[in-house]
């Protein structure tokens, strides 16, 4: 399709977690609002939230347009990054532009590589694959090394010259013969989600990373806000499906999983260990598991051809959530999550893109939405179990996210086992999800491989 399909892939592969990386290293430099947390929390809601937005305005979208257009929205989120030395509100619109762009730019790219096959026969060849890792390999911690450095709006200029190579390969695209609706269909229950999925996500990040106290009492009213709606929501509304059940399902999981390791083992590190540790410890064998699983991860799942490739990420994910609780494994399970997770999106984009003809154009944003919900759901459970804990074992509701994220150590053995109980009743939920998903596709879906 372009002369520059290895480089684009492995920097449209990096999105899902560089650029949420790049805002965590960067972190308070710049002196805004909130102890300067404000621009990593405006990236962190949006990141997740963007899809709904997108989502509210139909469901039959071109895909290679929007494509373009938000590659030139994270385009130009890097280069406010990159002014962000003359002033502060520079990098917090490229918090703003960044994060809605890296909530659509992966599925968007994925379904256009489907596009790619689907239409013409044409796919990456080995060598393009090892020049991608290679790729990677080089990008990546140029990027994280940059931004730690006393420069780090040069991290953003980096990363700003990636995307926009990407840009220029990709508007070579063809324009594929998919069918799509002209007509305007604006989605309220989406808007409504989105709306209230960026302010619960904005007062979590903000509490996680600021000591106000008047922000645990809004995540608490937060929370029980969007349940209430949630609930109204689910019970008057009719919701229509145009992809098979077990692609929500188990988006929806994967979304869990991800998340809560990444919560579990953030707040492990930093409350017990350093943020060195939640660096290396976490993030790392996290990040490494998605980057080889993108090169070997059809190779290993070949290996259980008797069983269907959904069953086997099941285990694993078991495995890998039971890892994340015991000290000494958690890095071992935050790869096998990485891992796992990578392959079994790409296993649930393609389920996704041949269950219709109507919305493949449209199915993988789709998918990527519930997995947006999963991960969104798993954060109102984690922290209403911390709160709850907490509050059982008469730790203030002030302290506990500053001891959370290691700015005092006087609950440090309480906070611990809040943790571990938290953990056990996230593990237990997601455990049932899976037992009952694996059940459910083994009866419906023996045929799919």
């Amino acid at each position: 399709m372009t002369k520059y399909n290895y480089f684009t892939y492995a920097i449209m592969n990096t999105i899902i977690f560089l650029p949420y990386f790049l805002f965590t290293i960067i972190g308070n430099t710049y002196h805004t609002i909130l102890n300067g947390w404000f621009p990593l929390i405006i990236f962190y809601a949006f990141q997740n939230t963007g899809t709904f937005l997108i989502n509210s305005f139909g469901k039959k979208v071109n895909t290679r347009e929007l494509l373009l257009g938000f590659l030139i929205l994270a385009i130009v989120g890097a280069i406010c990054g990159a002014l962000a030395p003359f002033s502060t509100i520079w990098i917090e619109l490229s918090a703003l532009f960044m994060g809605i762009a890296v909530s659509i730019l992966l599925p968007l790219y994925t379904t256009t590589k489907y596009h790619e096959k689907h239409f013409y026969r044409t796919t990456m060849k080995s060598k393009h694959y090892l020049f991608a890792l290679l790729t990677i390999i080089i990008i990546v911690p140029l990027t994280l090394f940059t931004a730690n450095s006393n420069h780090p709006s040069l991290a953003f200029v980096i990363y700003g010259v990636a995307l926009s190579i990407c840009y220029i390969s990709l508007r070579r695209m063809p324009k594929y013969p998919i069918a799509k609706s002209h007509s305007f269909h604006f989605s309220s229950s989406s808007f409504i989600l989105f709306i209230l999925f960026t302010l619960l996500l904005f007062v979590i990040k903000a509490t996680r990373e600021t000591n106000f106290q008047i922000l645990t009492v809004l995540l608490i009213v937060s929370i029980l806000i969007t349940m209430t709606v949630l609930t109204l929501m689910i019970i008057k509304s009719k919701i229509h499906l145009q992809l098979p059940r077990f692609i929500y399902f188990f988006s929806f999981i994967q979304g869990m999983i991800v998340n809560f390791y990444l919560l579990y083992g953030t707040f492990f590190a930093l409350s017990q260990k350093s943020s060195t540790y939640a660096i290396y410890n976490i993030y790392m064998p996290y990040g490494l598991g998605i980057i080889l699983s993108l090169f070997i991860g059809n190779k290993i799942i070949s290996y259980f051809k008797q069983c269907h490739p959904l069953s086997v990420i099941n285990i694993a994910f078991v495995l890998g959530v039971l890892f994340t609780v015991i000290p000494w494994t958690i890095s071992i399970g935050g790869f096998l999550i990485g891992f796992f997770s990578s392959l079994q999106a790409v296993k649930l984009n393609r389920f996704a893109y041949d269950a219709t003809d109507s919305f493949k154009d449209s199915s993988l944003l789709l998918r990527s939405s519930w997995a947006k919900l999963g991960s969104i759901i798993n954060q109102m459970c984690f922290f209403f179990f911390i709160l709850l804990n907490s509050f059982i074992n008469h730790i203030p509701l002030n302290e506990v996210f500053l001891a959370l994220s290691g700015k005092t150590f006087y609950y440090k053995n309480q906070i611990y086992t809040d943790l571990k109980t938290t953990a056990i009743l996230i593990i237990t939920i997601i455990g049932c999800l899976l037992l009952f998903g694996s059940w459910k596709l083994k009866r419906t879906h023996k045929n799919i491989n």
